[in-house]
Parts: structure tokens; C-alpha cells; sequence
């Protein structure tokens, strides 16, 4: 799980230049203060799925949950100067939405697709969203039961009679 959300943070990082903090969603919003730079993107896992595929593999399908917040600073009514300004959250979901969807972690998940855009109130002061998406890996289990390997393909072996 490291791996994918440091993967999705540096990825976010990369394309999407609005983005002033990208975290792992620890609260953040839920502080007086929040201890975060506007507009942001927090990170988490909603759930993981698992189904055996042998005695040491399994397939994880997982819902991911990236929240986007921003300040409202800006008056949003038709009359207001400078309303564009509002709306610039509207931007930075939309670039976070096109820099996610199809991007895969190299060597670790299918590609992450985006299953739901939620508008979520936190604050009368902020504008926040959640995006989900979900991606899936298969998860390779050594006799201790721990992750050793994850993999975005499944490779099936047919055996016949004539293979050994």
C-alpha cells in the first residue's frame, strides 16, 4: 500500500502544478487550523477487497479515496468581480481527475479508475470533493501470510494432459 500512495502523491505532484499539498489523509480537514496549503489533495484506502486465487496468491481490489479542498476566498455570485477565481477548485478536480485516471503503479496495479465524484461539506469555509477510485493487483502471500509481491496481471498456466 506504501508504494501506491507514494506513487499516486508523486504522480500528482508532477502533473498537477495547482496542487499546493498532497498528503495522506490523516484528518486534516477536521483540524480548526487545517495543517494544510489550499488547494490540496489527501490521500486514503476506503477498502481492499482480497479473493484466493491459490494457496499463496490473491486478487485485491481496492477503493481509493483522493479529497480535494480548497479555500472559498472568492465570492461566487454572478455579480462578483472576480467569480472565475471561485471556481478554480472546478480546475484543479478536473486536472487531478485527467493526471488519475488510466495511471497505473509500474510493476504493482492496473490502472486506477475513477468510479465517483462526491461533493463532500466539511466547512462553510472550504470546497471539498472526493474522488474514488478503484485498481486492482494480485497479492502474493508467503508462509508467514505477509505481501511479498504485487503484481497488476494475472498469468494463467493451462495444463493439458501432455504438460508436465
Amino acid at each position: 500500500m506504501k508504494k501506491i500512495f507514494l506513487d499516486i502523491q508523486k504522480h500528482l505532484s508532477d502533473e498537477v502544478a495547482s496542487l499546493r499539498y498532497i498528503d495522506k489523509n490523516w484528518g486534516q480537514l477536521n483540524e480548526p487550523q487545517p495543517p494544510v496549503q489550499f488547494p490540496c489533495a489527501l490521500l486514503d484506502v476506503e477498502n481492499i477487497d482480497y479473493s484466493q486465487l491459490t494457496d499463496r496468491d490473491r486478487v485485491a481490489n481496492a477503493t481509493l479515496s483522493v479529497v480535494i479542498a480548497s479555500q472559498n476566498m472568492v465570492r461566487t455570485s454572478a455579480k462578483a468581480p472576480s467569480k472565475e477565481e471561485a471556481y478554480a477548485v472546478i480546475d484543479t478536480l478536473e486536472a487531478v481527475m485527467e493526471a488519475l485516471e488510466g495511471f497505473r503503479i509500474p510493476d504493482t496495479t492496473q490502472a486506477l479508475t475513477c468510479t465517483r465524484l462526491q461533493r463532500s461539506y466539511v466547512d462553510k469555509n472550504y470546497s471539498v470533493y472526493i474522488l474514488t477510485y478503484t485498481t486492482a493487483w494480485v497479492a502474493q502471500i508467503n508462509n508467514e501470510g505477509e505481501t511479498v509481491k504485487a503484481s497488476p496481471s494475472i498469468k494463467v498456466r493451462i495444463l493439458t494432459p501432455d504438460s508436465e
